[in-house]
């Protein structure tokens, strides 16, 4: 639905010579006394009539036919009250509440003279979307899958003509963008975690929803004194006792500050308790530099401890300002020096964080948290050992401690089959891994025709930056799932590897199913003789939609031709009418029969030792990123064009003059029975189908192009 992003940005044209309007943020405590009664311009969204009191279409209006073509931009002596009512709109003074009449059920707005117009006509006041915060119906124009708060999608699929109820509209984090830099909104569907891009529904109600979703978003916040061209406009920055960390320093005038917390502190200059955000520290660093460079460049500038700014020195720019910890009675009292007491309380802290460090729940966290973590508990013992911490550093390093803790708790992600995850499963599980491996030391990605995911450390110099080379770990998957299986009876002679009890009670199964996880670079999945190829007549779900009892399969016509490769993206294990067959999801989902199917271990061969022989030489033992491999090639060799699921095509180019083809995150592969030299994407950070040279053509292997 188009509606809420042409009102955020409503042209000068539209307007009628009024200046491009966006969105105003406004906090809900700014309320506008405003006037009973002042003339607004207002924006018409449909065409429009006028009704009396009654709700019955009058004709005219102030002297002129009572009807307003969709665009108009009207004047008229609009109602508004200084009590909160269900409509508002913005100004840059505050929120301003709409005066409603319902008649007939409905809402109409008093525009004077008698006159009345129906609320959904509306679009905009005073150049401001006219919103409400009541629930809102809207219709679902396409069937769509659902984000969850994160902007991750699930497997949760609203179908088209589905009237949904909304209690919330905006973007959200992780959320699109729209071509011109306005984020994509969304609406939060009653009751649930769920959310549904607006271009996707159709608004049934009066009125567009208001209530935005800041709270998802991580605060920050900017200094307040931003004025362009000054130099010294940045806001202090102060320690955990109030004090000035850097006197005569200021922060950068357009610094983002990440808030991560609120909390008073005394100022003992001021002689006073203030409200402060806590900022960072010496682990989670921030921009010191006033000129926007790195920090660390000024040793003088290094935080060493906890970093605050005062609340009253910046404005909010995201989400909502944080709770305080405390009180500015428990400041004042902790100005002094730390009681017995609190220093006991220090020491428990401590030793429960040490035992968190040890937890399956701290090993699972993000890199940036434990880091933030460990900085925290090295601060505490620094703050227990000292004879002269205040009690507010001795209470904010306990809160610390148990603040952190709190953002550990992670829920594993619930699939509905382990053994055979959805597309978007496998995306959720890749971000879970990846912010828990959030560092520049580490990436994790899917590998090995997306059966396995992996962790890639990256080897580090001397000079502290990474090289190529790395150490490769398997990541267990039951570390980030857990199963949220569909309770379905299967017919007589249907079953499926996608649950484990099926695999363990049927041992034919279980043995086709252990060859789904076979290594595509040392391995493949060929046919034992010419086999059909079938396909299902019904549509093959995912997620929680799969059953394999709705299957319906029908032979192709084609064949997969004796000792050539069944497909690389073999996912699952179907038994269909006592039948077993391996289910390949590549461009289309088609089926071979299992007993027409065998395991070709050709990594014993003496061909690929051969040749991967000469790749390994020049990788070495590690497994180097983007390592790019230069192969030359015999007069007349062709150069075959691969797809994404790493299949050779029948498309071939000439090779350059040079003789020379390149691969990245090279190997040796057979494929429909011939040795090919081609490039991955496990260890390629930008993966494109790297194409492919067949190892008889090839004459020698270098790491550099010859000149």
């Amino acid at each position: 639905m188009k509606f809420n992003k042409k009102m955020a940005l409503i042209s000068t044209a539209v307007l009628m010579g009024i200046s491009t309007v966006s969105a105003v943020e406004i906090p809900q405590t700014n309320i506008v006394q405003a006037a009973t009664s002042q003339s607004r311009k207002v924006y018409f969204r449909k065409n429009s009539y006028v009704y009396n009191k009654k709700g019955q279409r009058i004709y005219k209006f102030k002297g002129k036919t009572a009807y307003f073509k969709k665009g108009a931009t009207p004047s008229f002596p609009i109602q508004t009250t200084d009590e909160k009512t269900h409509y508002c709109f913005n100004t840059r003074d505050g929120k301003v509440y709409l005066q409603t009449t319902k008649i007939k059920g409905k809402q109409y707005a008093n525009v004077g003279n008698g006159g009345y117009i129906n609320l959904s006509n509306i679009g905009a006041i005073s150049n401001s979307l006219l919103l409400t915060d009541q629930n809102v119906r809207v219709r679902v124009t396409r069937d769509t899958r659902v984000l969850n708060s994160k902007g991750q999608a699930g497997d949760t699929v609203v179908k088209k003509g589905t009237i949904i109820t909304a209690d919330g509209h905006g973007a959200i984090p992780g959320g699109d963008w729209i071509d011109d830099g306005v984020p994509q909104e969304y609406y939060h569907i009653v009751g649930t975690d769920h959310y549904l891009e607006d271009d996707n529904g159709t608004l049934l109600s009066q009125v567009q929803n208001g209530n935005t979703f800041d709270k998802l978003f991580t605060p920050q916040a900017m200094p307040k004194n931003v004025e362009v061209g000054s130099a010294n406009n940045g806001t202090s920055y102060y320690d955990v006792n109030g004090q000035d960390m850097f006197p005569g320093f200021k922060s950068f005038r357009y610094q983002t500050f990440t808030i991560g917390g609120a909390y008073y502190l005394w100022d003992a200059k001021d002689n006073k308790a203030e409200l402060f955000y806590y900022v960072g520290s010496g682990a989670n660093q921030i921009n010191l530099a006033t000129d926007g460079g790195n920090i660390g460049k000024d040793s003088k500038h290094t935080p060493t401890g906890a970093l605050f700014v005062k609340a009253s020195n910046v404005n909010l720019t995201q989400g909502v300002a944080p709770e305080p910890a405390n009180t500015a009675a428990e400041a004042e009292a902790g100005r002094n020096a730390a009681t017995s007491s609190e220093k006991y309380s220090l020491t428990d802290a401590i030793a429960n964080a040490e035992k968190v460090q040890a937890s399956a729940k701290y090993k699972s966290a993000a890199s940036s948290v434990k880091k933030d973590y460990d900085q925290a508990v090295a601060q505490a013992k620094q703050i227990s050992a000292s004879t002269s911490s205040t009690g507010n550093a001795v209470n904010f390093a306990i809160w610390q401690l148990n603040h952190i803790e709190q953002s550990m708790q992670v829920e594993k992600i619930k699939v509905a089959y382990p053994n055979f995850l959805s597309p978007y499963d496998r995306t959720k599980i890749l971000t879970a891994a990846r912010q828990q491996y959030d560092d520049n030391s580490h990436d994790v990605m899917w590998a090995n025709h997306d059966r396995d995911l992996i962790l890639y450390t990256f080897k580090e110099k001397a000079s502290n930056k990474y090289d190529q080379g790395g150490t490769v770990t398997k990541l267990n998957l039951n570390d980030y799932i857990e199963a949220n299986t569909p309770s379905i009876k299967n017919k007589k002679g249907y079953d499926s590897s996608a649950t484990q009890a099926s695999i363990n009670k049927d041992k034919k199964l279980a043995k086709y199913a252990k060859m789904l996880d076979y290594d595509k670079r040392k391995s493949s999945l060929v046919a034992k003789r010419t086999t059909p190829v079938y396909q299902s007549s019904t549509k093959i779900g995912e997620g929680a939609s799969f059953n394999v009892n709705k299957i319906r399969l029908y032979q192709t016509g084609r064949s997969i031709k004796k000792g050539n490769n069944i497909g690389i993206f073999a996912t699952l294990i179907v038994k269909i009418k006592g039948q077993y067959y391996f289910m390949v999801q590549e461009k289309n989902t088609y089926f071979v029969k299992a007993s027409d199917v065998k395991l070709d271990n050709f990594s014993t061969s003496t061909t690929y030792k051969k040749y991967q022989r000469m790749v390994d030489k020049l990788t070495g033992p590690d497994h180097p990123m983007d390592f790019s491999l230069y192969a030359k090639v015999k007069k007349g060799a062709r150069y075959y064009q691969t797809d994404f699921y790493y299949g050779v095509t029948n498309k071939t180019f000439n090779v350059q003059k040079n003789r020379y083809v390149s691969f990245i995150d090279p190997y040796v592969m057979k494929y429909n029975g011939i040795y090919y030299l081609t490039g991955g994407a496990e260890f390629n950070s930008d993966f494109d189908p790297e194409g492919a040279v067949k190892v008889s053509d090839i004459i020698s292997m270098t790491s550099k192009l010859p000149r």
